[in-house]
């Protein structure tokens, strides 16, 4: 997580640190620190819809007639076709290995530089080779474990924990396996496993499309509380009156690994467009998610905590007069880290937001008890 002096943005929650400086809002100009442009709610609406498109996609459409233009081909065309990619692979490297004479022909450098070469190539071809057979072997064995499952919610449980494996090849591998088996009970029950984890995972992503909408709607609640109430317009960098705003609209929504995954989309489509007004915004919304989780009401790092980025110098000072010291300081701010950690999925959006939020409170923390010191 990176800051600014002036600003706080955190490049590890979406985007690159930048320097304080004029910053673009959607297509229109910051103008004397004031944005000017369409209204919030159909710009935000706009970004949803790309973001969200391009978040979720779902394999059924290229799935279905990949497997069905397999199944259609007669066995016999798939074998010609087979052998005519067999012949060009052999002819290819053909092509590729260097010939006894002109082995012969190199000498000293020139010799050593291609045998090193050809070495190099050999062991990548093998190494392809060996990552294609495990890929395949992984394949046949989840779709084993689906063959074998006794009930439909064995079935859907396997789909679930394998989701990420449901692409092309795996449809493609379905109908292989199919055309192989030499009995027709085999071929049936492959094929009817086929459609069934079709049907499961068109279930999974009209469910995630239509959780990531609700998410949608939820956030576009949220940044458009950061407007400026009576012109609809933002001023970035956003105010304390603006973050308080946002920081209220927030506690009324529920933010999961689905909603932080839309921000994420989000973020990622306005620095794809060079929006960094937008980036900006989206930042602060999840540091005010990761202080609402990350404060316990139980502590003086908690008045840290919840404060705003640019407040935090003045936190601190005011715990420090308390009594509040450095060895306190680092005590609390371990527990709550191991929190995080133990707690949280390993890898999820959520312990990635809160355990930047709380590296960046330790950097300003460390610096603030060194100066205080001299």
């Amino acid at each position: 997580m990176g800051s600014s002096r002036g600003d706080f943005d955190v490049d590890a929650m979406g985007g690159r640190s930048r320097a304080r400086r004029p910053l673009r809002l959607l297509p229109s100009f910051v103008v004397d620190g004031r944005a000017s442009g369409p209204s919030v709610a159909r710009a935000v609406r706009s970004l949803a819809r790309v973001a969200s498109r391009r978040a979720v996609r779902s394999p059924r459409r290229a799935s279905r007639v990949d497997v069905a233009a397999d199944k259609a081909t007669p066995p016999d065309v798939r074998r010609r076709r087979a052998t005519r990619r067999a012949m060009t692979t052999m002819a290819t490297r053909a092509v590729k290995t260097p010939t006894a004479t002109a082995t012969r022909a190199r000498r000293g450098a020139a010799r050593a530089m291609r045998t090193k070469t050809t070495k190099r190539f050999v062991v990548a071809h093998a190494a392809g080779k060996d990552n294609a057979v495990s890929e395949l072997a992984a394949m046949d064995a989840v779709i084993d474990l689906m063959l074998a499952s006794a009930s439909e919610e064995e079935l859907g449980k396997i789909v679930v924990e394998n989701v990420l494996m449901f692409d092309q090849k795996m449809w493609m591998r379905f109908a292989s396996r199919s055309d192989t088996a030499t009995e027709s009970a085999t071929k049936t029950k492959i094929m009817d496993t086929a459609t069934k984890c079709m049907k499961l995972i068109e279930a999974m992503v009209e469910k995630t499309e239509s959780t990531m909408e609700e998410a949608s709607e939820s956030l576009q609640r949220v940044v458009g509380a950061a407007a400026d109430p009576s012109s609809g317009e933002f001023d970035v960098p956003l105010r304390a009156d603006a973050l308080e705003r946002m920081r209220n609209e927030l506690q009324a929504v529920t933010v999961d690994e689905r909603t932080l995954n839309t921000l994420y989309a989000w973020i990622r489509k306005s620095d794809e467009n060079g929006l960094d007004g937008m980036v900006h915004i989206l930042q602060r919304l999840l540091q005010l998610y990761a202080a609402r989780e990350l404060d316990e009401k139980s502590s003086a790092l908690d008045k840290v905590i919840r404060s705003n980025a640019e407040a935090w110098p003045t936190s601190f000072a005011e715990i420090s007069n308390e009594g509040y010291n450095e060895t306190a300081f680092a005590k609390d701010l371990q527990r709550r880290m191991e929190g995080v950690v133990l707690n949280l999925p390993n890898g999820s959006y959520a312990q990635r937001v809160q355990a930047e939020y709380l590296k960046e409170i330790e950097d300003r923390g460390k610096e603030f008890f060194a100066q205080a010191q001299k």
